[in-house]
Formats: C-alpha cells, structure tokens, sequence
C-alpha cells in the first residue's frame, strides 16, 4: 500500500509540475498569502473540466493513503493523515506552481484536490478488505516486486508514454489524428524494429504472466500505440503499427517458449546492428569519438534525450534479458551486448549524422547490474517469502 501510494504522490508532482520550467520572480506577499487569494474570476468549461481532473487525480491519493496508514494506526487517525497528506501535497504544488511559468496557482483547485482525497478515503474505508484482497494477490504482487522482466517492461511502458502528461483538447486530438492519415508512410526499417520491440515485450510478459495471459492480453496492449495521441508532444506511426500486427501474428505462430526465445534473441541483435549501422552510407571524413559518458544526452534536448535514453535502456536491457533467458549467463550476456555495441559505436565515427560515443556499451554493462541485483532480490524473496 506504501509503495502504490509513493508511486501515486509521485506521477502528482510530474504531471502538476511538468514541463518543469521554473523560474525567479516577485511576488507582492508569501506564496501561502497569493494562494489564499487566488481564486477564479469565472466560471467556464474550462473550470468545469479542471475540477474533474482535479477531483480525480487525489482520489487515488485517499484510497491508498488510508488503506497504507490503516495497518498501523486507528480509523480516525489515518482518515486525518490521509486528509492532511492531501492538503499538504496539494497545497505544496500550488505554491510551487508560482515559479512555473507554464502552470497557475489557484485556491480552488487545493479544494478539489482535498474533496478528492476524502471521497478517496471514503471509498478506501468502505472496500478496504475488496481492496487489499485485490493488490495483495500473488500475481498482482509481482507488479510491485518487479522482476527483471518487469523492470523492462515498465521501461518499455514509459518509453511509450513519455513524457506522461495527457492532452486533453479535442482540438489537439483531432489535428493529430488527420496528420497521421496525411502521412500515410511506412519504413521497412521502421516497422522491423518496432516488430522487434513488440516480439520483446510479449516475451517478457510471458515471464511474468504466463502463455496464456499473454496471449489474451497482447492484442490489447496494442491500444498503447493509438494512446499516443493522448499524449503531449507524442503520436504513432504506420510503420509501428505494421510492426506491432506483425507481432500479434508472429507470436500466435512461434510456439514454445525457449523456440521464441531463440529468435527473438537473434532478431534484437540483428535490429541493434541494422538500427546502429543506419544510414549505411560510408563516409571518407571521420566524426571525432567521445570518451565522456551521456555527453550527447546532456547535449540535446532534455525531453528528446530522456525519450532516447528510455528507449536504449529498453533496447540494451531486452537484448541483455533475452540472451539470459535463452541460456547465456548474465556476465556473458551483458559483454556480449556491450562488444556489439561497442563495434557499431566504432563504425559510427565514418557515419554521416552520427555521433560516436562510449554511452551505449557503458549503459548496457549498467543495465546487466542492475538485472543481476533484480534477480538476486527475486531469488532471495522466493526463498524466504516473510522476509
């Protein structure tokens, strides 16, 4: 319960914060003195929408928060805490709001917050047994004690979804919809790698879930890509399409897990060469070779280089698991995957619009620790479930 109400708190701060462009000013008194008397001058549909959104966002807040707080201190205490916790966070937020040159401090919307948090709680007290009974399920509480597996999968998942923050203008929606029919392109390229990552991500939730559940689940999750309208600054394209219906109908023919794991194994190391060895055109003039990790990442732009940086921890990670996974130990997949991307990295200095730099090899052999730590811990629970 503490740790979904941890994840909770933080994707509030993301989303009411995002795009995080602070800056200095003057205010005329105290930001708790501006958020007191920051109060709407009309009402319109925009402040009907935003009470919703604001109603809604806190409930979670409230459920979780009483539900956590419950195990360890009496009905009226957690009810308080939660409230208080509530009231904290959102008002927080709305003072901080002040230094954001994007976002607008204002009092009603720490009331909507609160009333979401107290009807949160009231659900949280009325289903408390439902609930807990639901999260603490064994195989719901493999999404909590996250295997290696699942690390990637949520990485796959941010990657997605980045930068979490919805749009919620039809307006906006209905242009990005017809932009996609305007550009009705496909990349064979493209759509290759993305059947790759498609054929990686129903591996890994076959690890978790098993064939069955995965079978059922996976042509839903291929909802994520036409979600990505809903998200600001992202969209989909034909070739991801294309490449995640290719997925549905190679994993429903690619039967048996370790026949899967084989050629998925070999096809993310043919996509890390194709993708890494692209454009493919030789180029006489050497680019120079930078020996300073994330240079290009803290270079270029911060949302573009996070998207990047999600992508290649979902890439290198996968390749690093699959190879694992289909008998390799992990020391041996881990340099594997961290020579292959060392040689494309090599190959990259006499690629034009190419930049070659020791950050890839050096984030593979960091992923491989951390999936070596992940699978210890799982080892260690498995052995000794109490502890």
């Amino acid at each position: 319960m503490y740790r979904i109400l941890l994840i909770m708190i933080a994707l509030i701060v993301y989303g009411s914060l995002y795009p995080w462009d602070f800056h200095s000013t003057q205010l005329a008194a105290s930001p708790l003195w501006v958020l007191v008397h920051s109060w709407p001058t009309q009402i319109d549909r925009s402040f009907v929408r935003n009470v919703a959104v604001n109603l809604l966002l806190y409930i979670p807040v409230g459920v979780f928060g009483f539900l956590a707080l419950r195990q360890h201190l009496g009905t009226g205490f957690a009810v308080t805490v939660t409230v208080l916790i509530g009231l904290t966070l959102s008002g927080s937020i709305e003072m901080i709001q002040l230094f954001d040159d994007a976002r607008i401090c204002d009092a009603s919307d720490v009331v909507c917050n609160v009333s979401g948090t107290i009807f949160g709680v009231a659900l949280g007290y009325l289903y408390q047994h439902w609930l807990k009974g639901f999260v603490v399920r064994a195989d719901r509480a493999k999404l909590l004690h996250p295997s290696g597996a699942m690390l990637l999968f949520y990485t796959w998942l941010a990657y997605q979804t980045f930068p979490l923050f919805p749009v919620l203008s039809l307006t906006r929606l209905a242009v990005k919809f017809r932009d996609r029919f305007l550009e009705a392109s496909i990349s064979p390229l493209q759509t290759f790698i993305y059947l790759v990552e498609w054929l990686v991500v129903a591996q890994l939730l076959e690890n978790v879930l098993g064939a069955e559940r995965t079978r059922r689940l996976f042509p839903f999750l291929l909802l994520v890509i036409p979600a990505k309208l809903m998200v600001a600054g992202r969209t989909f394209t034909w070739s991801e399409v294309a490449g995640g219906v290719l997925a549905c109908i190679c994993s429903y023919f690619l039967n048996g897990y370790q026949r899967r794991i084989g050629v998925v194994g070999v096809l993310i190391v043919s996509m890390l060469v194709l993708g890494g060895l692209a454009p493919y055109h030789w180029s006489s003039v050497a680019n120079p070779f930078s020996w300073v990790p994330f240079s290009g990442f803290l270079q270029t732009d911060q949302e573009f280089g996070l998207l990047i940086f999600l992508r290649k921890c979902f890439w290198y990670g996968s390749a690093i698991w699959i190879l694992r996974a289909a008998g390799l130990r992990l020391a041996r997949a881990a340099v594997a995957v961290a020579l292959i991307l060392w040689a494309i990295e090599v190959a990259q200095i006499h690629l034009p619009g190419r930049v070659a730099e020791i950050t890839d090899p050096l984030l593979a052999l960091i992923l491989a620790l951390i999936l070596g730590l992940s699978e210890q811990l799982q080892n260690l629970r498995s052995k000794s479930p109490a502890r």
